[in-house]
């Protein structure tokens, strides 16, 4: 029997053996991925209700406050692509993909502060919404010159009553309103 007989003789009456063994070591190299490198999720995350969408000042943002913090910048998420529509408070071009992802996260639990003018805090409450009772108001924060605040909607800090990173919030809130941010 030459060479290409027995790969086809192997081929065809241990296919199956050769199978398994590829699942088996492709789910030990997934379960090994998993401990070491497979924990995603976040320390702390800050999202931004219809606010320009600017990666770049969000990773300052969160740069900045993991120094702060003592955590490293892939510890926090900080974003703004958060473009919702509710109530007369229509944007153009939004996405409803938007409002599901805000609604999700938070009722999941892995949103600690939000950023978000009054009128959507109050649809938020009327939905249900739970937050701590302090809002902190944006023009007392290192935030005011860099997002988008009207005159008739002022906006605020707010953090998720049901956080599970209550001296994160409380850092995030010494952070901005101690004169650091993105000033």
């Amino acid at each position: 029997m030459d060479r290409r007989q027995a790969l086809a003789y192997i081929a065809g009456y241990y296919w199956y053996h050769i199978l398994i063994a590829g699942i088996l070591l492709g789910l030990v190299g997934l379960l090994i991925y998993h401990i070491g490198w497979g924990d995603r999720r976040k320390e702390f995350t800050c999202v931004l209700i219809n606010q320009e969408v600017d990666y770049a000042r969000d990773k300052k943002l969160a740069e900045g406050f993991g120094a702060y913090a003592g955590l490293e910048a892939k510890e926090i998420l900080i974003d703004s692509d958060y473009q919702i529509s509710y109530r007369d408070k229509q944007m153009e071009s939004v996405k409803e993909s938007s409002y599901e992802k805000f609604f999700f996260s938070w009722q999941a639990g892995e949103i600690d502060a939000m950023v978000m003018p009054k009128s959507f805090y109050e649809y938020c409450q009327d939905q249900g919404g739970v937050f701590l009772e302090e809002k902190i108001p944006l023009g007392t924060t290192a935030l005011q010159d860099t997002l988008i605040e009207e005159p008739d909607d002022p906006v605020y800090l707010v953090f998720a009553a049901d956080t599970k990173h209550e001296k994160l919030c409380e850092a995030f809130r010494r952070y901005l309103c101690d004169g650091h941010g993105t000033r």
